[in-house]
């Protein structure tokens, strides 16, 4: 039932869109959902930095929410942009790890949206040495990685 509200829904954004793009979505749980956008010419869909990426993601959310009366996790990726993106902020985090650990002071990150900056935090807790936490506001938000003091 979920799965295919989801399709339709899509489908119908497609349409007007004037595209049609492959879509798999799998069921990850009853509350969760992970859709695969694939074709050509979809960079337009995930936008500058994968703003219109996100953007239809708390769409899908939010129209799943009004369907149902309860909230729907929903992961989107196309064309692997979301798979790319995490291999990226994983080299990124490595190397500023690096930095706390070589010059052992604070480091600040660039600023990252919330799925970027839980990639990070996720991966800095398998350190001993290194802590992190996210700092400022709105699209300025960045994490600022630690040495960790025993």
């Amino acid at each position: 039932m979920n799965i295919k509200t989801i399709k339709s829904f899509l489908d119908e954004i497609f349409k007007h869109l004037g595209i049609k793009p492959d879509v798999q979505i799998e069921e990850l749980d009853d509350k969760a959902y992970k859709i695969t956008i694939e074709g050509n010419d979809l960079s337009f869909l995930i936008g500058f930095r994968g703003e219109s990426l996100e953007a239809l993601q708390s769409i899908i959310s939010m129209m799943m929410l009004r369907k149902l009366g309860e909230p729907v996790s929903i992961i989107l990726d196309i064309n692997g942009y979301r798979d790319q993106k995490a291999e990226r902020i994983v080299s990124l985090t490595k190397t500023f790890i690096d930095k706390v650990r070589f010059f052992e002071k604070d480091v600040e990150m660039p600023p990252m949206n919330p799925w970027e900056r839980r990639q990070v935090h996720v991966l800095v807790a398998e350190y001993d040495d290194v802590e992190s936490e996210s700092t400022g506001e709105g699209p300025t938000r960045r994490v600022v990685l630690k040495p960790k003091h025993k």
